[in-house]
């Protein structure tokens, strides 16, 4: 690129100094006074002249046709001197022009921000949907990669939508960043399977329950945050509903472990054992206002839409102001 503007450049040059030639013939065939001549090649120099000095000058002149016309007037009606006249002009102006600095700030007024506007910038710089906005909408590599780095900062179920929308990116370098971020996660999630199950079986049976709940909830991880999808899912929803019900064996009154097999149960198609679970759940000590969306979810799914506006009415006031469950609450309440 830089090479082609060079030989433009030169080939204006180079027609400039082919005006000047043809402009010495005119002046030579009129010494001679063979105006016909003269004339003639008056001009051809008076329209070499005016498009050579109209591309020397400054771009804000580049489209403006008007300069072009103006320079061919000046060449046209005066003879010989034009040419050598206004590029002598140009060269001195040039050379002798000052930058004019202009105070933009100084008819400016200052507003009064905000006591919070630095909290507000934090929390929107890590925001899910800005980050997601800039890998769909900005051009420039470097602030998509930012956006992917940024979601280290972010939790997990906020952090892998983004990432998995970035592995669309079409610069391999954003592509590659996301899929060793989300590669990361899942080894990490699978590290901490192979740790639980070596230990499996080598202490007592209250151990065990605890290893199988976690185990089952490192599974229902993957599962959840997306890290696996297809038949890979399914296993991996299989394996955290082998190790929930191990986990409830040895318990009756664990509310953790009954809310997770339910929500297990329902991405498994298993209504009734839902059902149940959230009903163990909440005579364990679980509150109503954690389970209530799970119960309307429940009740979506097995058509028994009669029961969903006492359950969406109890979820608690802080999950009411979520825009989602606004609209919800709007539908069914």
């Amino acid at each position: 690129m830089k090479t082609n503007r060079l030989f433009y450049k030169f080939m204006l040059w180079v027609l400039l100094i082919a005006a000047f030639s043809v402009q010495a013939l005119s002046v030579y065939f009129l010494s001679l006074q063979n105006t016909e001549y003269a004339l003639a090649f008056h001009l051809i120099s008076a329209c070499l002249f005016p498009y050579s000095l109209w591309k020397l000058m400054p771009k804000k002149f580049e489209n403006e046709q008007s300069v072009m016309i103006l320079l061919w007037l000046i060449c046209a009606l005066v003879p010989f001197i034009s040419g050598i006249g206004l590029l002598l002009c140009f060269t001195l102006s040039a050379y002798f022009s000052k930058t004019v600095e202009v105070d933009v700030t100084e008819n400016v007024s200052m507003e009064t921000l905000p006591d919070d506007i630095l909290e507000n910038l934090q929390l929107a710089q890590y925001n899910g949907s800005s980050l997601q906005a800039i890998l769909d909408m900005s051009d420039s590599e470097d602030s998509r990669m930012q956006a992917v780095l940024k979601t280290r900062q972010m939790s997990d179920q906020e952090a892998i939508p983004i990432l998995k929308r970035a592995l669309l990116d079409p610069v391999d370098e954003v592509r590659l960043l996301a899929y060793s971020m989300l590669d990361k996660k899942e080894k990490f999630i699978d590290t901490m399977i192979r740790s639980y199950l070596q230990n499996l079986g080598e202490k007592s049976s209250k151990k065990d329950s605890i290893l199988h709940f976690k185990l089952a909830e490192c599974y229902w991880e993957l599962s959840y945050l997306g890290l696996v999808q297809g038949k890979a899912q399914t296993h991996v929803l299989g394996n955290a509903y082998k190790h929930i019900q191990a986990t409830l064996k040895d318990t009756v009154d664990n509310a953790e472990a009954y809310f997770l097999q339910a929500r297990i149960a329902l991405v498994l198609d298993l209504f009734e054992v839902a059902e149940i679970s959230l009903s163990h759940a909440l005579t364990a000590g679980m509150s109503k206002t954690r389970i209530a969306p799970y119960q309307a979810e429940l009740a979506f799914m097995t058509r028994n839409f009669d029961q969903i506006s006492q359950h969406v009415n109890a979820v608690d006031d802080n999950t009411k102001k979520n825009a989602v469950v606004a609209e919800i609450l709007a539908q069914w309440a």
